[in-house]
């Protein structure tokens, strides 16, 4: 691992900002999630309803992201993520202040979540296209593997902090702790340099959006990665929005396990990409985007079926290693096959599947109130597992493809 190659692109001053804006940011996003399912739980006792908040936000977010897309290709991208990053902030707020006043119900959360996705849905790909303005091609993977640490640092602290605070002082003063990371990441955004688009954009939205969807249909090396993604992203990761399950009924336990489950997984996505960012250009990219893929199901199977709390600890760590390592190409992969005039518009597309997670995380709810959790989750990671055996022969092809330039 190349310590140079680790720290390159903090050398840009605007990057910085940029990576400061996204921790304060995630470190506020798992213990929203983790308040609301709480809450949700707590108030439905219903696995389903647990799940149903992180699919209604995923649903808003596939309908966001294309549109998110497309004006990134078009409008100044840091004020497109100053403007998502508020309304998330107002959100978290305002289910703070309903929770302390006990006026909190099952339908405030269920708007928060859709007013959340709708948000997410123009920020990441903004925040994705601004980053590769600031740092380049040849610097893409290091500046993404750094965005992913920014997540992955702040989901071992956001947990475990909020897993203490839930705890001891009550879900109604978290929601208004995450709230003010939130604010934080708005203010952070501000010392990034604007950078309008200089890109011509003669067509109509529908036009553009069109256009793109039909760019990601016709480029094979663009469809391979999307569908992987989108199999990955919503039988694999959507694990999370069942931990709150997991926790109580499979290891028998409360919010400091649950906190740590998403504190360890963290850890492992750290480590997934301080070595991703230290071995710099990945030679053989597409076999490794497979194989994390793969890697993923199997951890995740192994988690569903363990009953002891070391043991889930450890395996989720692995996941996380796994996990990050996945996200992390998959983006770059985009953004370098991507041509200059496309790289929002696919980027749009890259979120919308992302949102996969909440419609993986209905699924996993409906399939644990008629079957149990860890039916759910096993089901689930084998498929995504056989995906990507399936697919893995066409790697070379995806290699070859990132390497070119338009």
């Amino acid at each position: 691992m190349n310590k140079n190659r680790l720290l390159l692109v903090f050398q840009i001053p605007a990057y910085r900002w940029l990576w400061a804006s996204s921790f304060a940011s995630a470190t506020g996003f798992i213990p929203m999630m983790m308040a609301q399912g709480w809450l949700l739980l707590s108030i439905t006792n219903s696995p389903l309803i647990v799940g149903l908040a992180p699919a209604l936000g995923s649903a808003a977010m596939m309908f966001s992201s294309p549109w998110g897309g497309v004006l990134s290709d078009r409008l100044n991208r840091r004020t497109i993520l100053i403007f998502a990053q508020s309304t998330i902030t107002l959100s978290a707020f305002s289910l703070g202040i309903l929770t302390i006043l006990g006026l909190i119900e099952v339908w405030h959360i269920l708007v928060a979540a859709v007013v959340d996705g709708i948000s997410r849905g123009f920020q990441n790909p903004a925040r994705s296209t601004l980053m590769f303005d600031l740092v380049g091609r040849n610097a893409l993977i290091n500046a993404a593997a750094g965005q992913m640490m920014s997540f992955q640092v702040a989901s071992i602290l956001g947990p475990l902090l909020g897993g203490i605070i839930m705890s001891s002082f009550g879900v109604g003063t978290l929601f208004l702790l995450v709230g003010l990371s939130f604010l934080i990441s708005v203010l952070l955004i501000f010392r990034v340099s604007s950078m309008p688009p200089n890109l011509p954009h003669a067509k109509s939205v529908i036009a553009s959006l069109k256009e793109g969807l039909s760019f990601a249909i016709h480029n094979k090396a663009i469809r391979i990665i999307l569908w992987t993604f989108f199999i990955t992203q919503s039988l694999a990761f959507s694990t999370w929005t069942m931990f709150p399950v997991i926790t109580r009924d499979n290891l028998q336990a409360g919010p400091i396990v649950l906190g740590l489950i998403s504190t360890l997984q963290g850890c492992g996505g750290v480590a997934g990409g301080l070595i991703l960012s230290g071995m710099g250009d990945v030679k053989n990219i597409g076999r490794l985007f497979f194989v994390a893929s793969i890697a993923s199901g199997c951890f995740m199977i192994l988690f569903a079926l363990s009953r002891n709390v070391y043991l889930s600890l450890f395996l989720i760590t692995l996941s996380g290693l796994c996990g990050t390592t996945f996200m992390i190409l998959s983006g770059t992969l985009i953004q370098k096959i991507s041509p200059e005039e496309m790289r929002g518009r696919l980027m749009g597309l890259h979120s919308l599947l992302m949102s996969g997670i909440g419609l993986g995380g209905l699924i996993m709810g409906s399939i644990a109130t008629l079957w149990g959790v860890t039916t759910a989750i096993i089901s689930g990671s084998i498929i995504v597992t056989s995906n990507a055996i399936t697919i893995i022969p066409q790697s070379r092809y995806i290699t070859e493809r990132s390497n070119k330039t338009y």
